[in-house]
Order: structure tokens, then sequence, then C-alpha cells
């Protein structure tokens, strides 16, 4: 931030100005705010200084607390410049309210000063005001006579109180001499603009001061009336505008701020104004989307997915329009040709004039990753890692969510269990045996139809799900082809194996439950083993106690419901 630096005679004069209010006091400070004995060359009677405590203490401690935050930024500018102020009360007298200037006075006294002016009501003591007096001592504007050329031919007193320089000094140098030389060519720009059109001007220029600092200022010409131009006198108004400037640079500090701010967040900002027009994107969002620069919301988000866009799109124009804050998950294309499309979340958030501008900031994350994972944690919990099959527990679901579908159309369910599994285990080896199980499910899949669901649940147990028949045969017909893929030998490591299964089919009526059609299933399916027909058999509920018996056993193991008898102790396998 600039900040004009009071030169050390400006310092003098301050302080001399202060001191001419009878009812100031007085608090000297060493340079990290202890308070000291004020300098008997001050020549101010006891009834002007602030007492010393025994032991020191500190400014802070005479200040009431909830002035004690802007005092210590005001001693931080004082250490930057060399004089600062504030509206302050002290601890001891709450109601009453102070101007307390603090001066570095530390090249003449060698400490810094601290005057404290009481203020009437209306902030003034005699009816001035301690800023107006502290202003008069350094104008805040001055008159200065050019040549067409730009050499200075007189300046006033308050152009010499506010720079610093002399009338020698200055007069007789061109202006430019006194410019930042990153102000140089813009002035001389204007200059000659003034000159060309011979109309007023104004420019905007850091000044040199006499003790080394720069000032803002804003030049102001005024073109004269004259036949010729070396007759030409202009005349400049000059004025102090450090403060509007540092405020503009205080601007600057922090938008530059916000954008290393931004550009090191992990995430994408966009901010669009109400027009959908860009006012601000990070460089990660670039790279996240690979659009680079854009000037609208369509050309930045130009790789979001067709299938997401349309969404996107809408939930941009509700927020836009003042609509609530969203959340959006959608597809972004690859970048590169060899890239891979990323999922990323949006964040919408809609801005008002409170913010600024209204419009709206979009926040974007990369979530490939843990999608990835999402979709890794699904599987796992979805399907068996073995032969890809459905596993137990999302069958049974799928089961339910079909039974609960109101359409009027049936549900078949095919239980299939291996024969002679356990003795392709024995012979073979675990790794054959795993073989067998995948060449199964596969064969299975082959015959089904598209929406039909393949299930292990069990070591070599398998549950088909067919949904939506009009037809309880539709379903015997499906188990046919299933016996009819699940017979012949198969190559197996270590050996070959006949392949053969058990087959129990059921269908749904209106009322049926998952449990009640598993249980049927399954005892239509000891009928079979039984039977050793290797054919599919339906259930019939005039199958012979035994055959009931087992089957009702099977499903108690398979936790089908109360009342049926336990299931087989474990170890035991089926045949």
């Amino acid at each position: 931030m600039t900040e004009h630096v009071q030169s050390l005679d400006a310092r003098d004069r301050t302080l001399a100005g202060l001191l001419e209010y009878p009812h100031g006091r007085v608090v000297a400070l060493a340079p990290d705010a202890r308070r000291v004995p004020v300098p008997a060359a001050l020549g101010l009677g006891d009834d002007r200084l602030v007492p010393v405590p025994e032991g020191g203490a500190n400014m802070l401690e005479l200040l009431h607390p909830d002035d004690v935050v802007p005092a210590l930024t005001t001693w931080e500018r004082v250490a930057r410049t060399g004089v600062a102020s504030l509206d302050a009360r002290l601890h001891d007298e709450p109601d009453r309210h102070y101007k307390v200037t603090a001066i570095d006075m530390r090249h003449r006294y060698g400490v810094f000063v601290c005057v404290l002016v009481p203020l009437d009501d209306d902030g003034s003591v005699s009816g001035t005001s301690i800023e107006q007096s502290l202003a008069s001592l350094r104008p805040r504007s001055g008159r200065m006579l050019k040549k067409f050329d730009g050499v200075i031919t007189e300046i006033d007193d308050r152009v010499t109180r506010m720079l610093g320089w002399t009338r020698q000094q200055m007069i007789g140098s061109r202006s430019t001499h006194f410019f930042h030389e990153e102000d140089v060519h813009r002035s001389i720009a204007g200059w000659l603009d003034m000159l060309g059109t011979r109309q007023g001007s104004r420019s905007r220029v850091r000044h040199r001061c006499a003790d080394g600092g720069w000032l803002w200022i804003e030049i102001e010409n005024i073109y004269p009336q004259a036949a010729e131009l070396a007759d030409a006198v202009i005349v400049s108004h000059i004025s102090d505008i450090s403060e509007e400037m540092a405020a503009y640079e205080a601007l600057g500090q922090r938008e530059h701020l916000f954008r290393r701010l931004a550009d090191s967040l992990p995430i994408g900002l966009l901010q669009l104004g109400q027009d959908g027009s860009v006012v601000y994107a990070n460089s990660l969002l670039a790279a996240m989307l690979g659009t680079g620069a854009a000037r609208t919301a369509q050309e930045q988000l130009a790789s979001v997915a067709d299938r997401d866009r349309m969404m996107l799109d809408t939930a941009l124009e509700h927020v836009l329009r003042g609509g609530p804050d969203r959340e959006l998950e959608v597809a972004v294309e690859p970048v590169a040709a060899r890239g891979e499309p990323r999922r990323c979340t949006m964040t919408l958030i809609g801005l008002s004039d409170e913010e600024g501008a209204p419009g709206a900031l979009i926040c974007v994350r990369d979530i490939t990753e843990s999608v990835r994972s999402r979709e890794e944690l699904r599987i796992r919990a979805t399907f068996d890692h073995l032969t890809g099959c459905h596993n137990r527990a999302s069958s049974l679901a799928i089961l339910d969510r079909e039974l609960s579908v109101q359409d009027h159309r049936r549900t078949g369910v095919i239980f299939i269990d291996l024969n002679e599994f356990k003795s392709v285990n024995d012979s073979l080896g675990h790794a054959a045996g795993d073989e067998l199980l995948v060449q199964a499910a596969n064969r299975i899949r082959g015959v089904l139809r598209g929406d039909d669901v393949v299930g292990r649940i069990g070591g070599d147990e398998f549950l088909l799900i067919c949904p939506r028949l009009d037809l309880p045969a539709e379903v015997t017909a499906i188990a046919e082809r299933v016996a009819e893929a699940l017979e012949g030998e198969v190559v197996l490591p270590g050996g070959t194996a006949r392949l053969s299964a058990a087959i129990g089919v059921t269908c749904s009526m209106p009322g049926s439950t998952g449990d009640a059609l598993i249980a049927q299933a399954d005892t239509a399916m000891y009928a079979s083993k039984r039977r050793r027909s290797r054919r599919p058999v339906p259930f019939d509920e005039a199958f012979t106690g035994a055959e009931t018996e087992a089957g009702a056993g099977a499903g108690a193991g398979m936790g089908m419901g109360a009342g049926t008898p336990s299931p087989p102790p474990p170890g035991a396998v089926r045949t």
C-alpha cells in the first residue's frame, strides 16, 4: 500500500501544532510502545504530562479495551509513515473521546511522542476539528504555473509545504523531472493531447517529495487562451490523492491475494456474471475442463458430457435467476485423445449485490478416483468375485424388488446345484473346482434372456431370477435350456470332469414372497437330485414328505423362515 511518509520537518511542525492545544496531554513512548518519561527538551509542565507508573507501563493500558485493536493498527502505521492518529477513549474516562496522535520524534528527542487532545461532542476543539488542524500542517492541494514545454515557472506556498521542495528547487525544472519513471510516458501523452486540442487535461502521477518519498497527486491542467503557444501559461492544480490511491492499492493487493489463494486451492473456480460471461477462472479449472480461456459459461463448460449438459445448463440458469444453490455430478470428456473421462461435482452458488456483482460461482471438484473407489465397493458388495454373478445379498434384494412390482406379471425362480462338485475339488484340486464354477456360470448366462439375473448363493449353488413372465411355463423352458447347457464334459486344470446339475423351478403367484419362492425352488431341486433325472423339476405341492422335508431343511439353512428344520451342521456338503 502506498502511504505518504512524513518528512522530519513535517513531523516537527505536526508536533508543534498539536502542542498548541492547551488541554492536550503528552505521553512519550519507546519503540515497543512502553511509556517512558517525557524529554525535558519539550519544555512542558507537569500538568501536560501523563504520569508514568513505577515499573513502567504500556500505552495500550491507558486506552479503553474496545480501542486497543485500532490502536495497534495505528501504531503500525506510525512505524511506516512517522505520523498517525485515531479517535479513542481512555480506560479511566470511557465517556470522553480523545484524538490520539503519535509522532516518531526519535530524530529530535529519541522517543515517540503521543499527544492526546480532548474532543467535543462534534469532534472538534474550540470549533476546529483535529483533522482540519492536522491537514493544515500539510496542504492537500496547491497550484503551479508551467510553460508549454512543461517547465515550471511558479509554485505557491502550499506546493512547497505539500512536497517539501523550495521554490528555487522546482522553478526552472521540467515537471516530469519529479514524476515516477513509470508515470512519465502517460503524463507526457496527456500533456501533448492537451496542447493539440487546446483543452484541459487530468493525470495522476507519483510525485517525488523532498524527503525522498512519493506522493500520489492528481494534476488538472488548464489551458489558457493564447495567440502563440510559446506565450501560453498553463495553470496546474495539484491535489493529494494518496489516501484514495492507497485504498485502490489495498484493493488490488486483496484481489492479488484472492487470485493467489484461488490458484492454490485443489478445486476449479469459475465466477460468472449475471449474463453468463466469465469474470474469473483459476488456473486449475482450465486443466480440469481443458477448455482454456473462454468468454462465456457455454464455452468454459463445453467439455461436460452431452448427457449431463442439459441438466447443468438448467441448474445454472436457475441459480443465475436467484434460485437456490445446487450441486451436480457430471461427466467431463477427456482433454487429450488418450485421456479418460472424468467425474466432477459442480457446486453452483448464486452471487448477489452483497458480493459485489450478481452472478454465480461454480466450484468444480474432480471426484474420478472417489467414484472409481465407490464403484469398486459397489461391485464387491453386489457381485461374486469368482464367477461375476450377483452375490447372495444382491440376488435376494433383486427378487424382492421384482415381486414388489404391481404389473400382474410373474417372476420365475430357478435353483441350481451342481452334481459331484465335491468330488472335483477332492480329486482335481480347488483350482479345478473354481474353474468349474466359472464355466458353469458362463454357460448359464449364455442361455438366459437379457433381463434374467444369475446369482451365486452358495459354494456350488446358483439362483436364477426370471422377471416379467406371462406364463409359468416360460420359466420351465428357461430351466430346460440351462440344464442342456450344464450337461457335458468340461476341461479343467488337472483333468476333465463331467458337468451336470440338479435344478428346481417355481413361479410366483399373487402374494408370493422371496423366501417362499426360494424354499419351493430348493425343494424342487432336491426332488431333481433324488430322482437323478438331470432335468429341471417344477415345484409341486404333492411332493413326497421326504422331498418336502429335504427342501424345507435347505430353505431353513438359507434363512427361509421360521418353523423349518435346522440347517445341516458346519462342514456338511451337498452332493
